[in-house]
């Protein structure tokens, strides 16, 4: 984990939570678990702004890093695929859960990550078996067993990444007034994957969520088509800057 003493970037201004982009996420593994949420379904997670396409999946992904930027962290993401500008598609961020404070408050202060705290478990490899977990607030939100097969995965995982962008609705509360956002924007991040050194596919043999109040990944889950398949991957991750796609903020 690298030290950094920036002022007045990140809160507190001495010794900020975190540092600048870009962060570097070397040896990084992933499943990437495919997915495909019916069209109305998906039209009522997307924010207005978005728009909810017919396209052959979705993903859930849970990751671990054993070393970045700003230490190591588990992550999970959710992402819908949409439309964010006529005739310019890329992956919503419905819900990321991570393991770490400094991940969890760069993640939401910089792009706009809707980020929670919870616990998270990737397995190591085992006959050929993997086992994904995400559980907060005593509930199994995702619990994911799937097999690594010897055939390369039908889609290119970093065509997949780095052709889709990751949009996010990035909102900061006004401190006096609670019927709006002082700050509301669409953000769009641009991940890279490098220097991959495994790439297979997963056959998918369950996916699970229980039911939560705190949690809405069991209505969209077990609403959609599961069984469509998936990745697993070893890389180096990089996670740049974003960019704003358009400012609502009123």
């Amino acid at each position: 984990m690298a030290k950094y003493e920036v002022l007045d970037y990140s809160m507190p201004r001495q010794c900020g939570h975190y540092p600048p982009p870009p962060y570097i996420y070397p040896k990084m593994r992933a499943m990437v678990c495919l997915f495909k949420a019916p069209l109305e379904l998906k039209k009522k997670f997307l924010p207005s702004e978005l728009k909810a396409i017919e396209f052959p999946f979705d993903a859930i992904f849970i990751a671990e890093y054993p070393d970045s930027t700003i230490g190591p962290y588990n992550e999970n993401l959710i992402l819908l695929y949409c439309e964010y500008e006529k005739g310019k598609n890329g992956l919503f961020v419905m819900n990321i859960y991570v393991t770490d404070d400094g991940a969890l408050t760069a993640g939401r202060e910089i792009w706009g990550y809707p980020k929670k705290m919870s616990e998270i478990f990737l397995s190591q490899i085992k006959d050929n078996k993997i086992h994904g977990t995400v559980s907060r607030r005593n509930k199994k939100i995702i619990d994911i067993e799937a097999e690594l097969m010897e055939k390369t995965p039908g889609i290119d995982p970093s065509a997949m990444i780095q052709g889709f962008p990751l949009i996010n609705l990035k909102l900061i509360p006004d401190v006096e007034n609670n019927s709006k956002p002082v700050l509301k924007q669409l953000t769009m991040t641009n991940i890279e994957w490098k220097n991959i050194t495994i790439k297979k596919s997963l056959k998918i043999k369950s996916i699970k969520s229980e039911y939560s109040e705190y949690d809405i990944c069991s209505e969209l889950l077990n609403g959609s088509q599961m069984d469509i398949g998936g990745f697993y991957i070893q890389a180096d991750q990089v996670l740049p800057n974003g960019k704003i796609v358009k400012d609502l903020t009123k």
